[in-house]
């Protein structure tokens, strides 16, 4: 614009309407001209319109392929495919436009492009055929040009369009046809004339240097191609070449350029001349790069195209005109070789042929001479190799000078008259060989020395020269650097000119290494003897546990011929137990014993003996045994006594069978046995065959599968399993006749599978209480059990599992194995009852799933139910038929027999419980009465109480009430009966069983109903009769029972259901008969308080089973401590029920502090043997921190009962964390709780006695101590040691931290603060804030809370204070103070906070020592007032005065408080 048309008001809005109109006004041509636009793309839309035949589809898929974006042009090529596929009406005209755009598509900067053009032509080809024919003189040029492209994909796909496009006959037609085109187009890119080299300005794929590179490669690999594919013969090519070199300014652009693939693809072309050597020379710039680059130090192939162009010119007489080889090439050919360089791995291929050819051209013997003696001494120049350089440019060195040394010595005309200056050059490579630790080199150098020796061209003087000069070099370079030029010399093989040598390297202590000794003893016979009778020093050999166990082979082996060679009689080798010792003994060689052994002591022999059984060597064991026997000496073979090759060897070797060997052949026979089965590999066929052939009728195992598995340790069931399998091998190796004999004496029989059942009586008590299937009471259930304790009862039951697994797994096991697999499995599962609070071994369960898999149910297995007395534990497994019930219960009746009728009312099928229940109700049994003598009254009563168990709450709905009332009374009858029985006899349970499993059947009824009566909808009366009558009654014989429980006592079913029944009390019954109270142990502590005798006895007995090494018995006590610690508080902390005494005085002595109760503290176990105990005392240390009916403490006291607990709660914290579901052995830790279930594990009571007790346990303890406790956690944590602060935290944060934060949050958002103060939260970022509203103002506090808490504190701010800054500044250092240090909940610390804002707007006056309405501690005003300046403090503000002060005096007017 001009000055006036800038001018303001001359400025006009742009919008497409304008657009529009200079359009109309510039005309259509004016729109192609915009910079912005694709001036191929505009040409092709400009064509497409001169194409009527052209659909619109396929228009728009055309014009994709001139779009800018590659991407773009890729999608039309393949939707161009699909059209062509689907070959409509419009393919040739889409043809005809396509190759137009062939040119610019097949040189695409994008490889994808060019691979989809090649493919789309050889489509158009076979879709048109003969039609296609037009456009060939477009296409197939580019086609050709494309053959030699840079990418291998598009070069095949352009080779596939020849290939599939035309006919066989007529490809090489079509080549040699438009050859020349390409040729003229090739010749052109390379020069720059040609349009394609110059790249496309709608081409983004590639830059201006990247295209011309690519196209410059490609048009001389067009060239180069051709030649390699027709031959140099065929001269069309050259036309079109030659203008290539007759073009100075290129040749000046390519040698003086940096682009060294160019280079040499032209020194490649200019070598496929028939005029080669002129086209080369008439470039001079040529000559000089292939002189300048004979030693190029580059990768690329410079140097190796150099050199091939030096082998062309070198026989030139046009090249010697301009090139002097005296002057010019001589003395750059010697710096070349001077030069140590990469350089040397094309030097290998071409400097030899170089050097004849150039000494032929320059003539003369002489001359001929001094030249190649120069070139000879230039290979040692400039020695040694840099560290730096490569290691196959080193070897192509020493490869080309042993060439050359080769070529030389072959020459007869030179080769004699060279040797005198090849000589120290041999040595000097040799020397220079031993610098570098590589075979190839060192085989480079010996394998020429070794063609000398064998070419007798130089004379044995010279040759023996050169060897002593190699070998003083051997010498100077030391024992590792020679290392392999000395072993590659004396290889075995090598000629026996080398023995000399050979001889004086092992003569040579610092020299000669193994490798060296090994050699000589693999050599052939005339070196052997050769070297040895020039060996002037044998220590080499003599030294003999220096060598390990493979290098004895070959000493011994040199050893036994040094012996055999009469000649050699300096050496003196002492016999030692090493290795190759111990091999000279197994050798069994007379010469080797008269000349070594003989003297050697038979301690040495004992020794080697020992070390193989060390080693199970058995087979050596024997084999000198049996030689040392031979000559007279006798060994001690007990420690061999288990080995199997040694046992064998012995076996096959008694040839006698008299009786007097008989016991010594048995002995040995089931020593073989043994030790077959105790080894840890399987043995192999032929010692299962050797045992097979000695095994008679007569053999006895003795019990040893029995005494295999009694074992402590864990077993491994695969090993059980792969036992049976080698027994069962055995056994089908053995004959007939004796095969059934065996097999009865290696597994159990049927009377010892009844011996191992009967050691588990005890365990029986188990399944008479526990299992829902007929009762079977023996005669032992009247008998006093001895009950096993838990590691023990584990041990039997794990070895007996193992037993019935081995025995069962075997395919020779009978049917009284199968009875015992049913007893076991059903042993195992009354164990996993019993201690039901630790999971069963992993062996036990798996060793449970492999028996069962193996059990049948058979007519044989059923029959052993018809005896007098059935094991419980087959009766658990199996259903009892009537007629097996009626003959049972007719023998536990006796004398008096069991009407028919009643015993049809029993076990009458598919009767439902309360079928059973009526008929029994109705029937007049006696119920309920612990009669001793009859087992039949028994089994009724536990009959009805299981049956009760299983109709559960529904007995409180029964239509007959009477039945409800007679089963309620007889859970009082029996429970109170019980109690009588255990007061007076305490070991009641232990003599008689079934009392044990009546009791325990009994409170198991109880907690049915009583869960019924919570849980379930039943009437008001009766839920009302249940707690006021039936509830308070039994809990009373509870609490008595739990008097009579024994520190030592096993989880039997009556102590797991008391337990049960234990945490079902929500408080210490009242109503407690207080008759005869005695403390079993007098607890001094407890003597200083005012407690009850009844509360001191229930307290110390509570404490006494907390220190059991039974856990179920340590639960109990914890349970009934549970209900003592209100009681124990209250009463060893009396100032803490005075909540009524107003703070409005002041005394001056100090006030009591609260404190844990004694027994609390006093029972923290000091060892680690009761890991659960610290735990359960710390759940029972921070109970009145709970805010329950029992326990409600202000803040004040909580803060006082804080300081209180806290050294215990450090070291309970510490045992806490063992109890944790963490994998603490991994790391990083990891958690144990099942996906999904941490609310289960940290929000829920669970006391179910199960194996995840104690982890439930601990998580959820972990949970209620950082709610209680979060600043007592935060210093705990802070205070650690480093490197358990990452396990603490991951504990912690891993779960209990967000289900922390969650249940804070959900705290304060349930509260009610008033209409002042609103809160609101934000659980994604863990936020709270509060906003305090006076009038229109609000002040917002806002606490977030961290993921880690409580381990960090929460981050507060407080905006828009309605109050002076510096009290609002207090306010929130009162709250971060609360929350930091003493122990205060998110809720609380905002109640605390809204009371001091609430107070400062009421006007209430701040304590004048703290300077805080409201207390941090206590959150009280200040009440206490002074007479004479009527100013008010803090009580605890004041108490925290006068200690500081050692005065009573008010701090403002100093007058006397008292």
């Amino acid at each position: 614009m001009s000055k006036q048309q800038r001018r303001k008001g001359n400025a006009k809005n742009a919008s497409s309407a304008s657009a529009h109109g200079y359009l109309a006004q510039g005309g259509e041509n004016f729109v192609g001209l915009t910079p912005e636009m694709n001036i191929f793309e505009m040409a092709s839309s400009n064509r497409l319109s001169n194409f009527p035949g052209i659909d619109d589809e396929t228009r728009i898929v055309m014009r994709k392929l001139t779009k800018k974006d590659c991407q773009t042009r890729e999608k039309g090529l393949r939707e161009l495919t699909n059209i062509i596929n689907a070959e409509t009406s419009s393919i040739e005209n889409c043809y005809e436009h396509f190759c137009g755009l062939v040119p610019q598509l097949s040189t695409d900067g994008s490889p994808t492009v060019r691979l989809l053009t090649m493919k789309t032509i050889a489509l158009f080809l076979v879709k048109l055929k003969k039609s296609a024919s037009k456009g060939l003189k477009k296409i197939i040029p580019m086609v050709l040009f494309a053959r030699c492209d840079v990418t291998n994909g598009v070069a095949a796909a352009a080779g596939a369009v020849i290939r599939d496009g035309f006919e066989a006959d007529k490809k090489q037609q079509v080549i040699q046809l438009f050859a020349p085109l390409v040729f003229e187009m090739a010749a052109k890119i390379v020069q720059g004339k040609h349009d394609l080299s110059i790249p496309g300005e709608y081409d983004a794929s590639e830059d201006r240097e990247a295209r011309k590179s690519r196209l410059e490669t490609q048009s001389l690999n067009v060239f180069l191609s051709y030649i390699k594919e027709f031959g140099a013969d065929s001269t069309i090519w050259e036309e079109e070449a030659r203008k290539l070199f007759e073009n100075t300014a290129f040749l000046k652009m390519v040698f003086g350029g940096t682009n060294a693939a160019l280079k040499v693809q032209v020194l490649n072309l200019a070598y496929r001349f028939k005029n080669n050597v002129e086209v080369i020379l008439n470039a001079p710039s040529i000559v000089t790069y292939i002189q300048n680059h004979l030693d190029s130090q580059t990768f690329t192939p410079e140097c190796s195209t150099a050199w091939e162009g030096m082998i062309i010119l070198l026989p030139s007489a046009q090249f010697h005109t301009k090139v002097s080889l005296q002057n010019g090439i001589y003395p750059r050919f010697l710096n070349v070789i001077r030069k140590k360089g990469n350089h040397w791995r094309v030097l290998q291929h071409f400097l030899l042929p170089a050097v004849v050819l150039l000494l032929k051209e320059m003539g003369g013997l002489e001359n001929d001479m001094k030249v190649l003696g120069t070139i000879m001494e230039s290979f040692t120049d400039n020695l040694p190799w840099t560290a730096d350089a490569s290691i196959n440019a080193v070897l192509s060195w020493f490869n080309t000078f042993s060439d050359f040394v080769r070529w030389i010595l072959t020459n007869d005309r030179i080769n004699l008259v060279v040797w005198e200056k090849l000589h120290p050059l041999i040595v000097t490579v040799t020397e220079q060989a031993m610098t570098f630790p590589t075979k190839d080199i060192a085989e480079c150098v010996t394998d020429l020395l070794q063609w000398i020796i064998e070419l007798k061209t130089i004379n044995e003087v010279d040759v023996s020269t050169l060897l002593h000069n190699i070998e003083s070099k051997i010498v100077g370079a030391g024992t590792e650097n020679s290392r392999l030029i000395k072993h590659l010399l004396t290889e075995p093989g090598k000629n026996i000119v080398l023995s000399n040598l050979h001889a004086n390297l092992l003569s040579s202590p610092e020299l000669v290494d193994f490798q060296i000794i090994k050699n000589l003893s693999c050599s052939e016979k005339d070196y052997f003897n050769a070297t040895s009778q020039k060996i002037s020093n044998f220590s080499f050999i003599e030294k003999t546990e220096k060598f390990d166990i493979t290098q004895a082979v070959d000493i011994v082996r040199l050893i036994t011929l040094l012996l055999e060679n009469q000649d050699i009689k300096s050496f003196n080798i002492s016999v030692k137990n090493d290795h190759v010792g111990r091999r000279l003994l197994l050798t069994g060689d007379s010469i080797i014993w008269n000349k070594l052994l003989k003297n050697v002591p038979v301690s040495t022999f004992q020794n080697m003996i020992n070390y193989w059984h060390e080693k199970r060597n058995g087979t050596a064991i024997a084999d000198a045994v049996s030689f040392l026997k031979e000559m007279g000496v006798e060994m001690d073979t007990k420690q061999a006594a288990d080995n199997v090759e040694f046992l064998i060897t012995l076996l096959r070797k008694m040839k006698s069978t008299d009786v007097s060997n008989e016991a010594e052949k048995n002995a040995l026979i089931l020593k073989l046995f043994t030790a077959i089965f105790e080894s840890d590999e399987d043995a192999k066929s032929e010692h299962y065959n050797c045992l097979s052939e000695h095994l008679t009728s007569d053999f006895n195992s003795g019990q040893f599968f029995e005494k295999l598995f009694a074992s402590s340790e864990e077993y491994d069931i695969e090993r059980i399993l792969e036992t049976a399998c080698r027994v069962d091998k055995l056994i089908d190796l053995c004959e007939e006749q004796t095969r059934q004999t065996i097999v009865n004496n290696v597994f159990l029989s049927g009377k010892q599978c009844g011996t191992i059942i009967e050691q588990f009586q005890f365990l029986e008590l188990e399944v008479m209480s526990c299992s829902t299937k007929p009762t079977v009471i023996s005669t032992t259930h009247q008998h006093c059990y001895s009950h096993l304790d838990e590691n023990k009862a584990k041990e039997i039951v794990t070895e007996s599992a193992r037993i019935a697994l081995f025995n069962i797994s075997s395919k020779y096991h009978n049917s009284a194995h199968q009875v015992f697999g049913w007893q076991v499995i059903s042993i195992i599962s009354a164990l996993e009852k019993r201690y039901s609070l630790v999971a069963l071994s992993d062996e036990l369960q798996q060793s449970r799933r492999e028996i069962e898999k193996r059990l049948i149910r058979s007519d044989e297995v059923r029959c052993k139910l018809d005896e007098t007395s059935p094991c419980i534990f087959l009766a658990d497994a199996y259903d009892m038929s009537f007629e097996q019930k009626q003959k049972y219960i007719q023998c536990q009746a006796e004398p008096s027999e069991v009407p028919e009728n009643e015993l049809e009312v029993l076990y009458r099928e598919n009767q439902t419980p309360l079928d059973f229940l009526m008929n029994v109700f109705e029937g007049g049994y006696q119920m309920f009465d612990f009669d001793r003598s009859n087992n039949y009254h028994w089994m009724i009563n536990l009959m009805f109480v299981k049956k009760c168990i299983q109709y559960g709450g529904s007995i409180f709905d029964a239509e007959e009430s009477g039945l409800r009332d007679y089963a309620l009374c007889g859970i009082v009858t029996v429970l109170d009966q019980s109690t009588d029985i255990l007061g007076n006899t305490p070991n009641a349970f232990d003599e008689d069983p079934r009392l044990e499993a009546m009791t325990s059947l009994f409170i198991e009824l109880y907690l049915v109903l009583n869960d019924s009566i919570k849980n379930d909808d039943h009437p008001t009366q009766t839920i009302e009769e249940w707690k006021e009558f039936y509830v308070p009654t039994i809990n009373s014989l509870f609490i008595r029972m739990f008097r009579m429980i024994r520190k030592e006592q096993q989880p039997t079913p009556f102590v797991r259901t008391l337990l049960q029944a234990m945490f079902t009390l929500a408080e210490f019954p009242t109503n407690v008969p207080n008759d005869n109270v005695v403390t079993r142990e007098f607890v001094p502590e407890l003597s200083v308080f005012k407690y009850s005798l009844l509360e001191e006895s229930f307290i110390a007995q509570a404490f006494i089973l907390l220190s059991s090494n039974v856990e179920h018995i340590q639960l109990i006590g914890y349970a009934a401590a549970k209900l003592l610690v209100p009681i124990m508080f209250k009463t060893e902390n009396p100032q803490v029920l005075d909540d009524d005494q107003e703070e409005t005085e002041i005394m001056v002595a100090n006030r009591s502090k609260l404190n844990l109760p004694v027994m609390i503290s006093k029972s923290y176990p000091s060892d680690h043997n009761h890991k659960h105990v610290g735990p359960l005392l710390l759940d029972l240390a921070i109970l009145p921190l709970e805010t329950t009916t029992e326990f409600v403490l202000n803040q004040e006291q909580r803060v006082v009962y804080c300081d209180a607990i806290d050294s215990f709660f450090k070291n309970a914290l510490n045992a806490l964390m063992l109890d944790q579901p963490f994998d603490f052995s991994q790391v990083p830790i990891v958690s144990k709780i099942p996906k999904s279930q941490e609310r289960e594990y940290y929000l829920k009571s669970d006391l179910t006695a199960s194996p995840l007790f104690f982890e439930k346990f601990a998580s959820r303890l972990l949970f209620k101590s950082i709610t209680l406790l979060p600043a007592a956690v935060r210093l705990f944590h802070k205070n650690i040691p480093n490197n358990f602060k990452p396990i603490f935290q991951e504990v912690v944060t891993k779960h209990a931290s967000k289900l922390l934060i969650e249940n804070e949050l959900n705290k304060v958002q349930n509260a009610e603060f008033g209409e002042r103060l609103k809160v609101r939260t934000v659980p994604v970022t863990g936020q709270i804030i509060s906003e305090y509203t006076v009038e229109d103002t609000k002040m917002k506090l806002t606490i977030e809370l961290p993921r880690d808490y409580p381990l960090s504190v929460p981050a507060m701010n407080l905006d828009k204070a309605i109050v002076k800054g510096d009290r609002a500044k207090k306010w929130l250092l009162q709250l971060n103070a609360y929350l930091f240090h003493q122990n205060g909940a998110i809720l609380e610390g905002i109640e605390m906070w809204k009371r001091n804002v609430d107070k400062g707007i009421e006007g209430a006056e701040d304590c004048t020592i703290c300077m805080m309405t409201v207390h941090q501690q206590t959150n009280q005003l200040p009440k206490v007032k002074c007479k004479q300046c009527k100013n008010r403090f803090h009580s605890n503000c004041l108490y925290k005065w006068f200690e500081s002060s050692n005065q009573s005096t008010c701090p403002l007017c100093r007058n006397n408080f008292t």
